[in-house]
């Protein structure tokens, strides 16, 4: 997840504040009704998993769990991270560009090796953190041979609300058609501005899916890897991207995926 600031992100009023508390979440009927469906059944037949997030932590907040699954059953995933996060903290001088890109690709490899996936099933491209909107189909054109045949291709939704996500979601679109991949959604920054007492789903084709507690487990883990973007009490550091009350519409049973 990256940091919405007047700068990088001027298009999105949606993402302001402490957004939607779980305990609200938790009482949201449209969610509780999503039709449901263990993990494991929903990724049987699947040949490939590949993941295509923003940002370093946005694989690991929406579909951690489907990974672990994925790496139980012994499925291939290959994850691209479409940019290092590197402007999260653009006026903070603990930590520069340089420092963070380093910084969140080492908290990715972690994350990621506690799913399941190998170092060397991992891509990142460096598109430019707030900036893959204006790059968009150098994206599209950098992850078509990435992509199989068949595979199953996870990424951001692309109504989140985030222009990176949007932008990302639209580049896999593009890829995957070309591909004849199939794409499947997920939201991260969604559950902080969509009203959990909507009369129906605003979710299209949004369904839960269910995690068992070994999978959950191994995404609480992977998640306390990205300690760049977790509180710090140190003086002069900035406020955390991932503050408790947001890793806490995170730490469910169930990632919903739209298909």
């Amino acid at each position: 997840m990256a940091a919405v600031s007047p700068t990088s992100q001027p298009d999105t009023p949606r993402i302001a504040g402490d957004g939607v508390p779980e305990s609200a979440w938790r009482r949201s009927a449209w969610l509780a009704a999503l039709p449901a469906l263990p993990a494991q059944a929903w990724l049987t037949g699947t040949s490939r998993v590949v993941v295509v997030s923003p940002h370093p932590d946005d694989e690991a907040l929406g579909c951690g769990g489907l990974i672990a699954t994925a790496r139980a059953m012994g499925l291939p995933v290959h994850v691209v991270s479409v940019t290092d996060g590197e402007a999260c903290y653009p006026d903070s001088p603990v930590w520069p560009a340089e420092r963070l890109r380093t910084v969140r690709r080492r908290e990715l490899d972690c994350a990621l090796a506690i799913l399941g996936v190998e170092i060397d099933a991992i891509d990142t491209l460096d598109i430019g953190d707030g900036r893959v909107a204006e790059r968009e189909t150098e994206l599209a054109h950098a992850l078509a041979p990435l992509l199989h045949t068949g595979d199953r291709v996870l990424t951001t939704w692309r109504g989140d609300g985030h222009p990176d996500h949007e932008a990302t979601a639209r580049a896999v679109e593009c890829a995957a058609a070309r591909r004849g991949a199939e794409v499947v959604q997920f939201p991260v920054w969604a559950w902080h501005w969509l009203s959990p007492g909507a009369a129906q789903t605003p979710l299209p084709g949004a369904q839960r899916l269910v995690l068992t507690p070994a999978a959950c487990r191994a995404k609480a883990a992977a998640l306390g890897c990205f300690v760049s973007q977790l509180h710090d009490d140190r003086p002069g550091t900035p406020d955390p991207i991932l503050p408790p009350h947001v890793l806490e519409r995170f730490d469910r049973d169930f990632e919903v995926v739209l298909a």
